[in-house]
């Protein structure tokens, strides 16, 4: 059975809260979960109930503005009204909500992914530091649908039609050696499930600890989210917060 530690609390305010999720923890409810398997959501709902009534998206995720794959530790931001959440919906689909993530690879560059289009960008390490954007569409692949794969605009038709429409953008910078891995900041403004997994193990860097993408064997998955940026959904002013990695 795994174990999870308990989420900390970042950021509070009258409006929103930002919580640094432990690694293993979903953020809410699954499908196929039972009722009572722990989730970042229940764990917050305790000291703060009203996150529950807001009922955004999904009435099950409350009001979870963005969700990270349950592997994947670091910031969440979750509104405390419905105000709160609308507003931040809108701001996330004007591109004005910045999620950064911080990981490591340390898979050799001759790794070979089924079903993936050749990577057409630059190598983010070649690049010495130099941003590279990776984009594509994505598409459902393997059993259950449980992986993505990325699709590109001179994809063939069948991919394209099975593709989600919206591009993704992520945007990687390297950031040199540590214990032997290659460590890497990616940013992005809209996310798609798995996103920074796919675009990392697409340009040859799969990110440490994540078997789906053939990432190097080890318990934990190298990926956090280290910080957000957004306007405020009352006051407007701009909000940065970080967290160590």
């Amino acid at each position: 059975m795994d174990i999870v530690s308990t989420p900390t609390l970042v950021y509070e305010d009258p409006y929103i809260l930002v919580v640094d999720k432990p690694g293993l923890l979903p953020t809410v409810p699954l499908k196929d979960d039972p009722p009572d398997k722990p989730t970042l959501l229940g764990m917050v709902a305790r000291s703060f109930p009203e996150v529950l009534c807001v009922e955004g998206k999904n009435a099950w995720e409350g009001g979870v503005l963005h969700r990270l794959d349950t592997p994947t530790s670091g910031l969440v931001v979750i509104a405390r009204t419905k105000e709160a959440y609308a507003s931040l919906q809108a701001i996330g689909k004007a591109e004005l909500f910045v999620k950064e993530y911080q990981c490591q690879s340390s898979a050799p560059q001759s790794i070979s992914l089924p079903a993936f289009p050749p990577f057409p960008y630059e190598d983010p390490v070649a690049c010495g530091g130099r941003e590279v954007t990776i984009g594509s569409l994505f598409r459902h692949y393997g059993d259950n649908r449980r992986q993505v794969r990325p699709v590109l605009a001179d994809s063939p038709k069948q991919l394209l039609d099975k593709s989600t429409g919206a591009w993704y953008m992520t945007r990687v910078w390297y950031a040199g050696e540590g214990k032997g891995a290659k460590l890497f900041t990616c940013r992005l403004t809209s996310g798609f499930r798995h996103q920074v997994r796919v675009h990392m193990a697409w340009s040859g860097h799969p990110i440490d600890g994540d078997a789906i993408y053939l990432g190097k064997q080890q318990p934990n998955l190298a990926l956090r989210a280290v910080a957000v940026e957004f306007p405020h959904p009352v006051t407007s002013q701009k909000m940065e917060i970080r967290i160590d990695t």
